[in-house]
């Protein structure tokens, strides 16, 4: 079992983990020039777009989620089913 620590606690090292990367050429000048635009170093822009890019997965996660539970719910197995759906309602 993992156990957590405190992040008050920790050190630096503790804190910060490392992650090198090798990107395309194209893509890392396009990095190199939207962190100069930003006025960030490359690093605080890549931390950013991570967070952002997490971020968005866990919302559509959800959305996924709830739509699993809506299909259930209204017996929605294929397109034909939402189409019958908004047909009934239509009515």
């Amino acid at each position: 079992m993992l156990q957590t620590k405190n992040m008050a606690n920790q050190t630096i090292a503790e804190k910060r983990k490392i992650l090198n990367i090798s990107l395309p050429a194209k893509l890392y000048f396009e990095v190199e020039k939207l962190a100069k635009k930003e006025s960030k170093t490359k690093a605080e822009l890549s931390r950013e777009l991570l967070r952002q890019y997490i971020d968005e997965e866990k919302r559509w996660s959800e959305i996924r989620a709830l739509g699993r539970a809506t299909a259930k719910e209204f017996g929605i197995k294929n397109e034909d089913d939402v189409e019958r759906i908004i047909d009934e309602i239509r009515q």
